[in-house]
Order: C-alpha cells, then structure tokens, then sequence
C-alpha cells in the first residue's frame, strides 16, 4: 500500500507543477505555490523531491525514459532529438512546452538533465558529447540574445542547420 500512496502523491505533485506552469514561468514558480497547488504539507514534497529542479528532471526522466527515441541521437542531432521529445509528448506537455519557451531556466534544467541523461549512457571521455553541449548552448544562447527568434521545437531544421554548419544566420530583427 506504501507504494501506491508514493505513487499517488508524487502523480499529484507533479500535477500541480504542471497546472503552473500553464500559468506561470517555471523561474517564478516556488515549492511554497506547489505544494499549496497539491494540498499537501511542504514536509511531503521534500520526502520525494529535493527542489523544484529535481522534480522537473524526475519528469522529463520518465518522458525520456517512455519515449521510442535513442538518447545517442542527442549526439549528432541534438534539435531533431529535442523535437523528438516534443513530438511524443502529450497535449499537456507541448501546452507546456508552448508556455515555458522563453524561460531560460527552465530550458537550463531541461538540458542538464539531458546532459545527464546521455552521461549515463554513455562514455563521459567521449569529448563529443561535450562539444556537443557546448555548441548546443551558444545555440540556444545567440537564439536567446535575439529574443527567441527560433523556435525550438518548430525552427528545429534551421536550428539543426546552424548546429552543422557552425554558422549564424543574419537576422532581420
């Protein structure tokens, strides 16, 4: 029975995360408004959380972990395999995803938790892996500096584009 009822409060725990974040940005979302969301005591959420950071990566672990997709495809195609992950998830989740674009600290915390996704299954001397990171976020932060001009979810292809090329577009803005 102990397990159902772990199940059960960590299933509305992250309810009440997702409910906010279709409000909110995930940078302005606190425990204190989780836990309030949940009706449950702040004691509870911290039996199986750490932060609210750990309760985003225990998330997108599972959907990762669900979903038909290679993690090594991270590696080569890090845009298509971030659009992947889109693509598989649910209208809950892509309202989400919608939602939280602009907030770099939630896409901070979805790429660490990549990160160490593809750690984990692979070699971590594998200098590859780091390039790609590196380039994945000077990436999304050139994209950032000029106010999400590129969608990452539906611009993937010129994301990808510029991931190859090692070159930035010149932009209208």
């Amino acid at each position: 029975m102990a397990d159902l009822r772990k199940l059960r409060t960590q299933r509305e725990i992250q309810q009440a995360l997702a409910d906010l974040l279709l409000k909110k940005t995930f940078s302005k979302i606190t425990v204190t408004d989780i836990v309030n969301k949940a009706l449950i005591n702040r004691n509870t959420f911290y039996l199986h959380y750490r932060d609210k950071y750990d309760l985003v990566d225990q998330i997108i672990m599972t959907m990762v972990d669900q979903s038909s997709f290679s993690i090594n495809e991270f590696n080569t195609t890090p845009f298509y395999f971030l659009r992947s992950i889109s693509n598989e998830a649910s209208d809950l989740g892509h309202q989400i995803i919608n939602r939280q674009r602009a907030d770099s600290e939630f896409q901070e915390v979805v790429l660490k938790t990549i990160l160490k996704l593809v750690m984990t299954d692979a070699d971590s001397s594998n200098s590859q892996i780091w390039f790609t990171f590196g380039k994945l976020s000077a990436i999304m932060a050139w994209n950032n500096q000029h106010g999400y001009y590129y969608d990452i979810i539906q611009d993937a292809d010129q994301l990808q584009q510029i991931f190859d090329t090692e070159e930035f577009p010149k932009l209208n803005d």
